[in-house]
């Protein structure tokens, strides 16, 4: 007769199987990615790199699906409410997607008026079921609108929103400087820009990752995950008062402002 287990040594034996298994895909994966062959340095630069707008249309119904464990693990949950935290007054999301920030301003008081845009009508559609759901569930929305409008070319008065919020979305503009400066265009001089997103991080090997996977990416989910985040803020024009950096730097956490000329 087999000698009994303890529950506490099989924990510990399929813990370990776990993390074994965990290693092994991430090596498996990893030289994969080294074997690779360096793309052109330009690639990097959004004025070398296809868009793919249509990917966003087709991706709506499941979108929330597909992406809902990698926020999780990333607690990039947390990094949204900080951010949404920070809203004053009549806010304008870009790029606003399935509406993943709702939640946050639904807890944010200091909100007048919200309106979420994005070019994608399928995605702006989701943002709204979602909304109408946490309406549903009695949370206490602010007046909120709906309006498909491309960051790049925003159809809003001037110095119009006190607060311009976008998360995850200049790694799809075909020219995020654009976009940036149209969300500086539009927010009041004392107002802020508060931005969450990816990019490149702090080490070269990573970078290196991200462009050599970068074009599978971008086909597969209309995303350039290797911009320089950073330098395309300062490009733009915009004041950056604070900055934040997770995931090895890949991640940017930023609270910015139009600069007054």
């Amino acid at each position: 007769m087999p000698p009994r287990i303890s529950p506490r040594t099989f924990m510990i034996f399929t813990s370990g199987l776990g993390v074994y298994g965990t290693t092994v895909y991430a090596t498996y994966h990893l030289y994969r990615i080294h074997q690779l062959p360096t793309p052109p340095a330009t690639l990097q630069q959004p004025a070398h790199q296809k868009s793919y707008p249509g990917v966003f249309d087709a991706l709506a119904s499941e979108y929330d699906t597909k992406i809902g464990w990698d926020e999780w693990l990333m607690r990039l949950g947390s990094r949204r409410k900080e951010l949404v935290g920070l809203a004053r007054g009549n806010v304008l999301e870009v790029s606003a997607g399935t509406g993943r920030n709702l939640e946050f301003y639904a807890e944010n008081s200091a909100i007048k008026e919200l309106c979420m845009s994005d070019v994608s009508e399928s995605m702006l559609m989701a943002a709204y079921k979602r909304f109408v759901a946490l309406a549903k569930s009695k949370r206490p929305m602010p007046k909120t609108e709906f309006k498909i409008m491309d960051v790049q070319d925003l159809a809003v008065p001037t110095a119009s929103f006190d607060t311009v919020i976008d998360t995850f979305g200049l790694c799809s503009c075909s020219d995020p400087v654009a976009a940036l400066k149209e969300m500086a265009r539009c927010c009041k001089p004392d107002g802020k820009v508060l931005l969450l997103e990816h990019g490149r991080g702090h080490y070269q090997y990573l970078n290196e990752a991200l462009d050599k996977t970068a074009s599978d990416h971008a086909v597969a989910w209309g995303c350039w995950w290797n911009r320089d985040i950073e330098a395309l803020v300062k490009e733009a024009g915009l004041d950056l008062l604070e900055m934040k950096t997770y995931h090895f730097g890949t991640t940017l956490w930023m609270v910015a402002k139009p600069i007054t000329r």
